[in-house]
């Protein structure tokens, strides 16, 4: 009951705070920075914005990659998975640090026990962040569903192969069709702003500056997603003699693959059970590093 009683101040706190809105209107604006479409003809690339903008609604009927529903699935190929470390944390890691700085922690622990506090803060944080980028990302798809044309404004011989490789990879697609889909997505994204948020939480207990809070979780990001990159061009290195094994791995292992982990078919069990397994090191991480503080104060 503490550690509620914890969660529902903080989620007041947060809910009334600039971090909170900045982290949703970020969210929202670089989903438009997503590559939309590619078009060999031209060998030009169109954002979501840039297709909006420089496409009318007749040449849009002609390409089905740029239906409003196809349009809310591709921002993955933007800006946004890049910064999602930082994004995420906005709304409580700036609370978090403010709070040691000013010393406070130490009544919050008082009021509750040790574990109640940080469970509090870690179920808080992934909460906060995954509200905020899920209500972000609800603000894109509304804007994409009025800028782009409907799923059923194409032409059949358009829309049919698109939509059985959706039934391949969704089984329940068939009987339950798009809002199902769309329920996914918002689910997806409401995961990857909770899990993108406990990098910054992590590192609130050895660091109480709050810019280098924000700032070493986007290097980490940086690193993992350019050796993920680097691997998967050493997997296709030999193209006679692709390593599949090492593709397998890293199909699972992605760094964005919360993001997108209803996608996975048969692959989901496995990077679920990796995401499980990242939580629970990092909540006993925390847990560790916050024990060796003595009175919660510094």
């Amino acid at each position: 009951m503490r550690g509620l009683r914890l969660i529902n101040v903080s989620l007041r706190e947060v809910l009334t705070s600039i971090g909170f809105y900045a982290c949703v209107l970020l969210t929202a604006l670089l989903c438009f920075t997503a590559k939309a479409y590619y078009d060999i003809d031209e060998n030009k690339s169109y954002s979501v914005i840039g297709a909006y903008m420089e496409l009318s609604r007749e040449e849009m009927l002609t390409r089905y990659k740029l239906s409003s529903y196809e349009i809310i699935s591709c921002i993955f190929g933007g800006w946004l998975p890049m910064f999602i470390p930082i994004i995420a944390a906005f709304p409580f890691m700036p609370l978090i640090c403010d709070e040691r700085e000013s010393k406070f922690m130490r009544y919050s622990v008082f009021r509750s026990t040790r574990l109640s506090f940080r469970t509090g803060n870690f179920l808080t944080a992934m909460i906060t962040g995954g509200f905020a980028v899920m209500t972000g990302f609800s603000i894109f798809a509304g804007a994409a569903f009025i800028m782009f044309p409907d799923i059923g404004e194409y032409a059949p011989e358009l829309r049919e192969p698109a939509e059985w490789q959706l039934s391949q990879t969704y089984p329940l697609f068939a009987k339950l069709g798009y809002p199902y889909l769309i329920a996914l997505d918002f689910i997806e994204m409401f995961l990857y702003g909770a899990v993108s948020s406990l990098p910054a939480l992590i590192v609130t207990a050895f660091i109480k500056n709050k810019y280098l809070v924000l700032c070493i979780p986007f290097f980490l990001k940086y690193i993992t997603s350019q050796l993920h990159k680097g691997l998967l061009i050493e997997a296709y290195s030999d193209i006679e003699n692709i390593d599949q094994w090492l593709l397998d791995i890293l199909s699972v292992t992605e760094p964005d693959a919360i993001g997108k982990i209803f996608s996975y078919g048969e692959n989901i069990w496995k990077s679920a059970l990796i995401y499980a397994v990242l939580l629970i090191i990092g909540f006993a991480l925390y847990c560790t590093a916050m024990n060796r503080r003595v009175d919660f104060g510094e």
